[in-house]
């Protein structure tokens, strides 16, 4: 799955509560076809993927598009989807904003956006931020190992949801890297945090389900050359 335990789970709960198959479907940085086989398993029949390491792409019957997401890729694909997901690939690229303007240009009209990304605001993440200054997730081994460069936080996605044109139709908190052993051990600060911080205390993942509308024109990020107008 290529992402922490509970996260498709999650994930998919969250679509069968708002969006009703089927629609056109593009799943983008697919991995094996993971999540794939669980949108066919909900009646989607209409599936499309991006994967770059297609030798490890295993779902049959689709070839996915060799695109590279931190290019402009709209313009590499001829169709519009109603339901785009991208699970655990906004950390590792270079810009979350270039890539949300790319799947706003793809979503069909009032299409939907399923997104995730590493919750920094954990419990592990406040510690670590507080002790060392750095985000959980986003350390020098996870840029070496995994490539993870863009953290984000929640204000700053919704921001940015708001300014491209992605109206947020809800959000949850999911995942969790810990085994059992290390969940039973850590369960009374596990409780704390959730005391104070609600279920974002706790997992991993972030995960929000968009509708596309109008970009917000009087965002400044709206204007690439918002910085350039600024009075010196």
């Amino acid at each position: 799955m290529r992402c922490a335990p509970g996260t498709h789970e999650a994930a998919m709960n969250l679509l069968r509560k708002h969006v009703a198959a089927p629609l056109p479907m593009l799943d983008l940085a697919s991995g094996s076809g993971a999540f794939l086989a669980r949108l066919r398993d909900q009646g989607f029949t209409d599936l499309d993927a991006v994967e770059i390491d297609q030798q490890s792409f295993a779902f049959p019957g689709l070839k996915p598009r060799h695109v590279d997401l931190n290019s402009d890729f709209a313009a590499q694909i001829e169709r519009r989807y109603g339901l785009i997901s991208a699970l655990e690939i906004l950390e590792h690229l270079d810009s979350p904003r270039h890539f949300l303007r790319q799947i706003h240009a793809l979503l069909q009209p009032s299409g939907y956006l399923l997104l995730s990304t590493p919750n920094i605001a954990n419990w592990a993440g406040r510690l670590r931020f507080l002790l060392w200054g750095e985000h959980r997730q986003f350390q020098e081994h996870d840029y070496h190992y995994q490539r993870h460069i863009s953290p984000t936080t929640d204000i700053q996605m919704k921001l940015m949801f708001k300014e491209i044109g992605l109206r947020l139709i809800e959000s949850v908190v999911a995942g969790s890297f810990f085994g059992p052993v290390k969940r039973l051990v850590l369960w009374p600060v596990l409780g704390l945090a959730r005391l104070f911080w609600g279920p974002m205390g706790g997992a991993d993942v972030r995960i929000y389900l968009l509708q596309q509308t109008e970009p917000d024109r009087n965002s400044p990020g709206a204007d690439s050359l918002y910085f350039k107008k600024t009075p010196q």
